[in-house]
Formats: C-alpha cells, sequence, structure tokens
C-alpha cells in the first residue's frame, strides 16, 4: 500500500476558499426569499406566516404569564395584540424586501 501525500499549502487554500465559497451560497442570507420569488402562492404564504407566527409566539407567551402571575385573560389580550403588531411590521417589512427583490430582477 502506498501513502497518500498530504496535499500541499496552495491545494489546501484553495480547496477551503471553493468549500467556503459554496457555504456562503448555500447560507440562509443567501436563499432568504427564494420562495418567495417562486411564485405569488410562496410570496402569500410567507405575509400570512409573519402574522400568525407573531401572534402565536407573543399569545403564548401573554398565556404562561397569565398563568403565572394569575391574570387571566389579560396579559394574553395584551400579548395577542402585540403579536398582531409585531407580525403587521414583520409582513409589511417582508413586502418591502420582496418588492424591492422584484424590482432588480
Amino acid at each position: 500500500m502506498t501513502k497518500a501525500t498530504p496535499p500541499s499549502k496552495e491545494e489546501f487554500k484553495a480547496r477551503l476558499a471553493k468549500a467556503q465559497k459554496q457555504q456562503e451560497e448555500a447560507s440562509w442570507e443567501n436563499a432568504t426569499l427564494k420562495v418567495e420569488r417562486s411564485g405569488a402562492h410562496g410570496r402569500a404564504w410567507r405575509l400570512s406566516v409573519e402574522i400568525v407566527a407573531a401572534m402565536a409566539l407573543c399569545g403564548w407567551f401573554g398565556w404562561l404569564l397569565d398563568r403565572w402571575l394569575d391574570t387571566k385573560p389579560w396579559l394574553l389580550l395584551a400579548f395577542l395584540i402585540l403579536g398582531a403588531g409585531v407580525g403587521l411590521y414583520n409582513t409589511i417589512k417582508v413586502a418591502r424586501q420582496m418588492n424591492a427583490g422584484n424590482v432588480d430582477e
């Protein structure tokens, strides 16, 4: 059996740079709006998920605080309203990004 020789520093650096480039291309930041650009259905889905997720998370947090502080249902209602506001803000922000992406294409 012959022993494989390790790659030289230049070969290693080239392979590392190639792997980093592939990782960068596949990263989350570069894939941010791929689903939305695929069609109207994907865009609508993304926007609706923004609102529902924010309301669900804030509602859950309000429910937990209500149980802990025994203030039912006031904190749940307050956090649902807060979640709706956060969801609308996120929806507007994402819609603007989608519009900016469509103009560039």
